[in-house]
């Protein structure tokens, strides 16, 4: 996988404009902040290459699994299917200056993956083992998923912290 492939994209310069917003909120698309996103999509980020990075190659082997291939061949999640892991869940306190340092550590750690053996790998707790090049592109699918909810958020939000609407007006 080439090295542009995994240090450009991933969402990472949405994500940075998107923590302009990081106080809305809209209740009827999503019960997280844009912020919680952001910083979800951190956290699972860097969770991802960390495993990457610590996993013994070569993969174990992985069971077919229909939503996984829905996912990965479709490259959507969809929505409301899954619980994020505890380790993956935002916090509702992050600054915006956090959230821009968390998303420099994703850029520094899928540069880190890019170098990784190909056949290490990640197990998903919903989609199973992922060799690199595959849990990369989870990485990607992932980032994408909470951008799409992200958008609705900023047409729909409510900014929390003034208390006033936005946009398309409160949430549905």
């Amino acid at each position: 996988m080439s090295g542009s492939r995994l240090t450009k994209g991933y969402g990472l310069e949405r994500l940075r404009t998107a923590v302009a917003n990081a106080d809305l909120r809209a209740p009827g698309v999503s019960g997280w902040s844009v912020g919680m996103h952001v910083h979800h999509c951190c956290l699972a980020t860097v969770g991802i290459c960390r495993f990457l990075a610590a996993s013994e190659p070569p993969p174990p082997r992985s069971r077919f699994s229909m939503l996984r291939s829905f996912v990965l061949l479709s490259g959507r999640i969809p929505r409301g299917r899954g619980k994020a892991p505890d380790r993956s869940v935002p916090r509702d306190d992050v600054s915006r200056a956090e959230l821009m340092g968390f998303i420099d550590e994703c850029e520094r750690m899928l540069a880190v993956a890019k170098q990784l053996d190909r056949c290490t790998w990640f197990e998903h707790f919903a989609f199973g083992i992922r060799d690199r090049n595959k849990a990369v592109r989870f990485i990607d699918i992932h980032n994408r998923h909470h951008l799409r909810i992200i958008g609705d958020i900023v047409r729909k939000g409510v900014n929390t912290v003034a208390n006033t609407e936005t946009r398309g007006g409160g949430g549905e």
